[in-house]
């Protein structure tokens, strides 16, 4: 019973999920969490920074100006789906290269459907494989050495 409250209680803690809304670029504060969208001229002429057909750059926001935005990046996509994970390199971009911004929410709905759903399958496990199942073990040390 303490196992099955200790995880409820860190359930949260362990993960949630997100959902992107699009923002005017005058509400940005820094280290808020963006995905900025470029523009097909942006994802051009960003190639050699960024690499080949980027199509969005996921990251913190470090600063921003007249003339764009400067962004610690934890991962880039590109135009075919593909992501690349950065350890937070910062990087420019201009203005003129961004097409859309959206800020990264917590969507409190569906993490609490994840939480749910994980628990229902841990009772479920708890159920078909018995108490002992998650490591319970007798108390009583290892078994003798023969000699």
């Amino acid at each position: 019973m303490v196992r099955v409250l200790a995880v409820l209680c860190l359930a949260p803690s362990l993960g949630a999920c997100y959902n992107y809304e699009s923002l005017h670029r005058s509400d940005l504060a820094p280290s808020t969490y963006l995905a900025v969208t470029l523009t097909d001229s942006g994802s051009t002429e960003l190639m050699r920074y960024l690499g080949p057909e980027v199509k969005t750059v996921r990251g913190r926001l470090v600063s921003a100006g007249q003339g764009g935005f400067r962004v610690s990046v934890d991962e880039v996509e590109s135009r075919r789906g593909d992501v690349l994970h950065w350890r937070g390199e910062t990087v420019s971009l201009p203005g003129d290269f961004v097409g859309r911004i959206d800020v990264r929410h917590v969507s409190h709905g569906k993490t609490v459907l994840l939480l749910a759903t994980s628990m229902l399958g841990f009772a479920l496990a708890s159920r078909a494989f018995g108490p002992g199942s998650f490591g319970g073990g007798s108390s009583s040390g290892p078994p003798p050495v023969s000699r």
